[in-house]
């Protein structure tokens, strides 16, 4: 990452930081806030907080798997807390750090690292996917509970069907996707195989059925614990509408708002305040000091969590910084390897 993009982009976040203060300060009652702060339930909070800890532990299981069970749980544990971490500090994508920490472990590569990573974001966005589903069902008027639930759960198993369908048909798509890139005219051969081939290698690597109802299941157990932490994190400023609303209000807040990535101050809050607003008729005031709660929660658990992760590493902050940056190169070098092997196979 070159200094001066790294310059450009911590100075354009901070206009963009900048522009969110001035118009929360506008737009919202400060003392409102302050209120709703001071009133927040923290056992509530200790909830949603343990929920959004054991969403992460899934996460890590879920990787795991993805990677053939060859690391152990701990390792895959604090490489995905110091990625994280990382990503906080230095605006280094997680999924290069994620790549680069795990392409060292005995009997993985870099490679197989990123693949893996794409079919993990793949998932969660099948998963965002059913969350918003979800929402339009339940504020859907249906008329009855019962037809509510079939009918969500009718969007799980079809859209579960649909990742199977991708899964075992993945050559002939990539094909197809091939042929339409291309013919866009937008991207070169090369960059088109660069973007394709980690996607291909992945999903074929996921293979059998089973494995992707595994992968699809720990998917889904781990957003619900993440919609469970936003959920209690609702209740610790006594925000209970309707439970039909204040679902579909948070499923749709998941589809902006994953955990599992950090964001900036006031990017954040807006992501998940909004959403809900829109849905819901909860006050403006009560959903800032929710979204200020929350991120200050992920934000120390992210802190603290990679702190762990880097003394794991026996890393101090410097060594991360540079072990980070050392890990574009070999990154990018990986990348720049495997197509060139796709090229010569061709």
């Amino acid at each position: 990452m070159k200094a001066q993009n790294t310059r450009q982009r911590t100075w354009i976040t901070v206009l963009v930081i900048l522009a969110i203060v001035v118009v929360f300060l506008l737009l919202v009652d400060v003392g409102a806030v302050i209120d709703e702060l001071r009133n927040a339930d923290w056992v509530f909070l200790g909830i949603a907080t343990a929920l959004l800890l054991i969403g992460f532990y899934i996460q890590t299981l879920r990787w795991r798997h993805l990677l053939g069970k060859i690391p152990s749980v701990s390792y895959t544990f604090h490489t995905m807390n110091v990625s994280t971490f990382t990503n906080l500090l230095t605006f280094i994508p997680s999924i290069t750090t994620r790549s680069f920490f795990m392409g060292e472990y005995e009997g993985l590569s870099i490679p197989q690292s990123a693949s893996s990573q794409i079919i993990a974001f793949i998932f969660d966005l099948v998963i965002k996917l059913i969350a918003i589903f979800g929402a339009i069902v339940l504020l859907a008027p249906i008329g009855s509970n019962l037809a509510t639930v079939v009918i969500f759960i009718g969007v799980i198993i079809l859209i579960f069907g649909a990742v199977l369908l991708l899964v075992h048909n993945i050559d002939n798509i990539i094909s197809w996707a091939t042929s339409i890139l291309l013919r866009v005219g937008v991207f070169q051969e090369e960059r088109v195989d660069s973007m394709l081939s980690g996607l291909a290698d992945g999903l074929k690597e996921v293979g059998t059925t089973k494995k992707v109802a595994v992968i699809f299941l720990y998917s889904l157990l781990s957003w619900s614990f993440f919609i469970g932490f936003y959920i209690f994190g609702l209740l610790a400023f006594n925000i209970d509408p309707q439970p039909q609303v204040m679902l579909a209000s948070v499923l749709v807040a998941a589809f902006f708002v994953n955990p599992t990535g950090p964001y900036l101050p006031g990017i954040f809050n807006v992501l998940l305040a909004v959403p809900i607003a829109l849905v819901s008729n909860i006050d403006i005031e009560s959903l800032v000091a929710y979204s200020i709660v929350i991120y200050a929660v992920l934000l120390v658990l992210w802190i603290v969590l990679g702190i762990w992760a880097m003394r794991h590493y026996h890393l101090t902050l410097s060594e991360l910084r540079k072990r980070a940056s050392e890990g574009i190169e070999q990154v990018n070098q990986a990348g720049e390897k495997e197509n060139n092997n796709i090229a010569e196979a061709n």
